[in-house]
């Protein structure tokens, strides 16, 4: 997706396209895990309009993982400026899943973990933000693909370790909230953005409000705003 709710969820599907093409031999003076990282950069430009980028990539067909270091999600939205284009960024990002299956055309991840990671939800209008840009370019794509070659695919828990949330409306920080740990819920090829970025937003933000009624919340908050981007994206009573 997350995010990296559709952040995740999208990549699914650039994993698998991108171990199915590494089927291919790879050139000698390329390691399997620089042919895997650099076809996923490449799965991720074409296929969500994106950048990824990473310091250090390695694949471990033992373990069926997959590690990434100093890693870099960011959306292409004229809308943002560079900054609140930044999705996602993390020290590192470990992913295990059954990509090394026979079974064509499906995918299970079993889980996610970023660890230090940034994760900046920045809407520029109802309903629209950097993570419904990415979904929303991935669904593009669909129409090209024939029925019979559409993954379906599942995934797991997504936790984020030591993480820091920030949300956006219109340029303006609505709140900037460090968590120990944040867990994503599953998600699957049939959801949409909208209903999936609620699963995620609206427990942390009705958590949010119960802290502050209390007094006891560590983050920077503009109370007020954040109420009325709840009531625009219908999140109050979701």
């Amino acid at each position: 997706m997350n995010y990296l709710a559709q952040i995740t969820g999208s990549g699914a599907l650039l994993l698998a396209s991108a171990f199915s093409a590494a089927a291919v031999s790879a050139p000698d003076e390329q390691t399997l895990s620089e042919r895997v990282g650099e076809m996923i950069q490449q799965q991720v430009e074409q296929r969500l309009a994106a950048d990824l980028s990473f310091g250090a990539f390695e694949l471990n067909t033992l373990t069926a993982e997959l590690a990434a270091a100093d890693v870099l999600l960011a959306s292409r939205v004229t809308e943002l400026d560079a900054g609140l284009n930044q999705v996602l960024r993390a020290r590192e990002v470990v992913i295990q899943g059954d990509w090394l299956t026979p079974t064509r055309n499906q995918l299970v991840l079993d889980g996610i973990v970023a660890s230090d990671a940034q994760l900046t939800i920045a809407y520029y209008g109802k309903g629209k933000s950097n993570l419904h840009a990415l979904y929303d370019a991935y669904m593009a794509q669909q129409p090209v693909y024939k029925a019979s070659e559409r993954l379906i695919w599942e995934l797991g828990e997504v936790q984020l370790n030591n993480v820091v949330v920030n949300l956006f409306d219109s340029g303006l920080p609505i709140l900037s909230v460090q968590l120990d740990t944040l867990t994503l819920p599953p998600m699957a090829s049939t959801d949409n953005a909208d209903d999936y970025i609620a699963r995620v937003l609206v427990p942390l933000l009705n958590q949010v409000q119960r802290q502050i009624r209390n007094g006891d919340l560590d983050a920077a908050v503009d109370a007020s705003r954040l109420m009325g981007f709840m009531w625009r994206e219908a999140f109050v009573g979701f």
